[in-house]
């Protein structure tokens, strides 16, 4: 197809009704869109959403976070995850405890049931991104996981509302 400056237009790059697909950044977006709700789905059955799974991800991985640590590792703001946290809260996900270090402060723990919830989650996004990545060769895969780890370091995400 030609261009209204007479140049050829790149084969593959658009599709009908897309401008941008041409673009990698628009095709980083659309493949993030559609990995969320691959991911949603998986986590569909265990009655969480993939921020309350990274929530409990990262509450396993260190004890000793407080709401605030939570909010400032994982990018989100803090009224956001004030209210992610009373979600797996009710669900009895996590709790928010007193610091034995320090009174003042509380921790956000893991319950019994918030480990069980990320066990079984752990499986099911992984049965959803071998699916969702399966046209890809392993070796492609590992490129790709290493190039999205340094644009992720590189570029700092802002904090999600």
């Amino acid at each position: 197809m030609a261009r209204p400056n007479g140049e050829q237009q790149p084969t593959g790059t658009t599709s009908p009704g897309s401008a941008m697909s041409g673009r990698t950044g628009f095709r980083l977006i659309k493949l993030g869109e559609l990995a969320m709700v691959t991911a949603e789905r998986a986590l569909e059955p265990l009655g969480v959403r993939p921020r309350h799974f990274n929530v409990l991800a990262t509450l396993a991985a260190d004890d000793t976070l407080s709401q605030q640590d939570v909010s400032r590792l994982l990018g989100i703001d803090p009224n956001v995850l004030v209210g992610v946290i009373d979600e797996l809260e009710k669900q009895g996900l996590a709790e928010r405890r007193r610091n034995p270090q320090d009174r003042r402060r509380h921790v956000v723990a893991l319950t019994d049931a918030g480990w069980q919830v990320l066990r079984d989650g752990a499986a099911l996004l992984d049965e959803a991104e071998a699916a969702f990545f399966a046209e890809v060769p392993a070796a492609e895969l590992a490129v790709l996981h290493e190039v999205a780890a340094r644009l992720l370091a590189r570029h700092p995400a802002p904090m999600k509302r």
